[in-house]
């Protein structure tokens, strides 16, 4: 991604719509808010899970974005979710635009709810250190 943002001269852009989804990531204290990208020629990153940033109500928040198939709780279908830190409204129906900022690493199936929350939590400390380098 730093590689793409840098020839683009500004970060990787995703823009959609929220909607439901199937309530999993609540369940495991990572709520998520699916973005349903509109374009159907709109070029999206491979699977994988990655560090965002995207204005609400004119604030910044921070978050971890994951574009995949959830393979541990047995997807199928691909989808894009992100995880907002510090963040709890109800953004359903809205249209956001998502800067992605870096990748972290691929999507992958784990043997457990718990090795995916662990992961998670992992995933979480690594975006907040990059965010605190980076002061983006």
């Amino acid at each position: 991604m730093a590689d793409a943002n840098a020839y683009l001269g500004y970060y990787f852009m995703l823009t959609g719509v929220v909607i439901k989804g199937k309530g999993l990531g609540k369940k495991m204290k990572y709520p998520t808010a699916n973005i349903h990208i509109e374009e159907a020629y709109k070029i999206v990153p491979k699977q994988g899970v990655y560090i965002v940033k995207t204005y609400i109500e004119e604030s910044i928040f921070y978050g971890m974005m994951n574009i995949g198939t959830n393979p541990t709780v047995n997807g199928n279908k691909q989808s894009i979710e992100v995880h907002f830190f510090d963040f709890n409204k109800d953004i359903y129906g809205s249209k956001i635009q998502i800067d992605i900022l870096e990748r972290i690493r691929d999507e992958e199936k784990f043997k457990s709810i718990e090795a995916l929350q662990k992961q998670l939590d992992d995933d979480k400390k690594e975006a907040l250190n990059y965010i605190t380098k980076h002061h983006v």
